[in-house]
């Protein structure tokens, strides 16, 4: 795991109070955009680029707090709070961080694998929500094609989170992460 801020510091409150806002702006926008993706349920998973950073620059904890709160800020303010879509966004980031969170851990692996598992877990977990929702195996389907998108996916945000987490000033020695 690489070095991050103390998660009681002030610094890394505000970063993750940040990381929340810009994950629940990014969910908002998405959802915004859902209508012009002609495949129900496919999103480009925007707003994991702030659970992908919280879990490189804060840690576990602070990514699954962004994960969550990010999900329920989204719900609150698209009035999906306790619908389907709710859940499935729920069991999907759960399901995400939870794969993030174990590749973290191995040295090997860099956060644009950690975001290619985790969109690879978020699909898995909503197809299966999707699938107790119809009570059918039909929403498996879409598997293939949702974990190609999701691969395609995973790289943009990945390296996205790759660029700016090389680039961010607050994980220079001068301020005390690396």
């Amino acid at each position: 795991m690489r070095p991050t801020l103390s998660s009681g510091s002030a610094r890394a409150v505000a970063l993750v109070a940040m990381l929340i806002a810009v994950g629940a702006i990014l969910g908002i926008v998405e959802t915004a955009l859902a209508p012009a993706i002609p495949i129900p349920g496919v999103r480009l998973g925007l707003a994991n680029l702030a659970v992908v950073l919280a879990l490189a620059l804060v840690g576990r904890g602070a990514a699954l707090r962004v994960s969550l709160l990010r999900v329920l800020v989204v719900a609150l303010a698209t009035g999906s709070l306790g619908g389907p879509a709710f859940a499935m966004a729920l069991s999907g980031a759960i399901c995400s961080w939870a794969v993030m969170a174990w590749l973290s851990r191995l040295r090997s692996v860099s956060v644009i694998g950690w975001s290619v598992g985790g969109a690879a877990a978020h699909v898995a977990a909503q197809l299966a929500v999707a699938s107790m929702f119809t009570g059918t195996a039909v929403p498996f389907l879409l598997a293939p094609f949702s974990l190609l998108l999701a691969l395609g996916c995973g790289l943009v945000i990945g390296y996205s989170s790759h660029l700016l987490v090389s680039r961010l000033p607050l994980m220079s020695a001068e301020f005390g992460a690396r």
